[in-house]
């Protein structure tokens, strides 16, 4: 009988990877450390490329239903007036989705249900993977050993199976902290279905409706902002109080006990995504700051890529992770610099971001449409 794959992560990049190679009919197992799959996490954008990996998967039609389609993604001033813009019908024309809204929770549980219930094991916590000629025991904290023909590290950022691989190699923050919530308001009109992100003052918000009636938001602050608890919400509306509506709206209808902190963090994609039967993939071989929105997207790519290769090199895991690899690392690390440009851009203030402000607006709209759909754009 052969071995299944191990994959350690069950969240976006791992449940992904898990149908993909089912439907090629690679058996696989979801090793999440987690007790249980929780409703946690605030909302994510999936943009075109994810959506066109999900259609293919046949999940697009259910992620839609279960979010918020988008019809707008613009870059405003503090006053909401446009910056940057994109002409989402255009880019749904051309590759079949725009962008869609959703809470990570949601998301997470329409991939869960494409997936066989026996192979996603909970509460499974990797402490180490010793490979030989003919596969790899995967020890958890638990005790127990799973034996599986290759290993896919699906397990984030901070990513236990990366440290084993490649000592050493960890992201570096930036400085900055990203607080995301949601609220509970129903937005006006002209601000549904649609992303929008504020810049002003060094400062930068970011706002979506995932469902009719509730509002994912981000909000971005220097490091100096502190990261303490202790009046968080009064500080995030003080700091944002010169922003037009709907940001004070929003900040006002938020939970602040559900408030999560993020602080920004990436680093460069890894020269080698992969050693003898292990593999990583989306923020664990090559994370991203948040700024194009393209986290969870390249980490859907990736998990894509990765069952076509295992289909193609069924045998072979190391072959099967080269060509993954060599399908993704150009256009992961190009979302990685651009992120990290953008972060930069955002934050400007003072004669610094007018100038900005100015450049962007006088840029013609086809030009940052190319932009984008040279990201949205799949190669496989």
């Amino acid at each position: 009988m052969q071995l299944p794959g191990i994959i350690i992560g069950g969240g976006i990049a791992g449940l992904t990877a898990a149908i993909a190679l089912q439907q090629r009919g690679i058996a696989a197992l979801v090793c999440e450390a987690a007790p249980q799959i929780l409703p946690l996490g605030a909302g994510i954008w999936m943009a075109p490329n994810a959506m066109q990996v999900f259609d293919r998967l046949g999940v697009a039609a259910k992620i839609n239903a279960g979010g918020v389609p988008l019809q707008a993604i613009e870059v405003v001033d503090g006053q909401m007036r446009p910056i940057m813009r994109t002409d989402q019908a255009r880019i749904r024309q051309r590759f079949g989705y725009s962008t869609t809204a959703i809470r990570r929770a949601t998301l997470q549980q329409i991939l869960l249900a494409e997936i066989d219930p026996a192979r996603v094991l909970l509460g499974k916590t990797w402490t180490n993977l010793v490979e030989d000629a003919a596969g790899v025991s995967v020890t958890f904290a638990d005790g127990n050993t799973l034996r599986g023909a290759f290993v896919v590290g699906a397990d984030g950022i901070h990513s236990p199976i990366r440290e084993h691989l490649f000592p050493g190699v960890r992201p570096s923050g930036t400085g900055h902290l990203v607080w995301r919530g949601m609220s509970k308001i129903h937005l006006a009109a002209h601000f549904k279905k649609a992303i929008r992100e504020a810049w002003m003052n060094g400062l930068r918000f970011g706002f979506s409706e995932i469902e009719d009636g509730l509002v994912d938001w981000f909000a971005a602050v220097p490091g100096s902002f502190g990261g303490e608890r202790a009046g968080l919400l009064a500080r995030l509306q003080a700091a944002f109080r010169g922003f037009a509506y709907p940001v004070p709206a929003i900040l006002a209808a938020a939970n602040e006990p559900a408030i999560i902190k993020n602080e920004v963090m990436d680093f460069d994609p890894l020269p080698r995504w992969h050693r003898g039967r292990t593999c990583l993939i989306g923020d664990a071989a090559h994370a991203t700051t948040p700024y194009m929105g393209q986290g969870g997207c390249q980490a859907v790519e990736d998990a894509y890529t990765l069952a076509l290769a295992m289909e193609q090199h069924p045998e072979a895991p190391a072959q099967a992770f080269a060509a993954m690899q060599e399908l993704r690392r150009a256009k992961a690390r190009h979302i990685v610099r651009t992120s990290r440009l953008l972060g930069r851009v955002g934050y400007l203030a003072g004669p610094a971001g007018a100038l900005r402000n100015f450049a962007m607006r006088a840029a013609p709209q086809w030009v940052t449409e190319r932009q984008f759909c040279e990201v949205y754009a799949l190669n496989y």
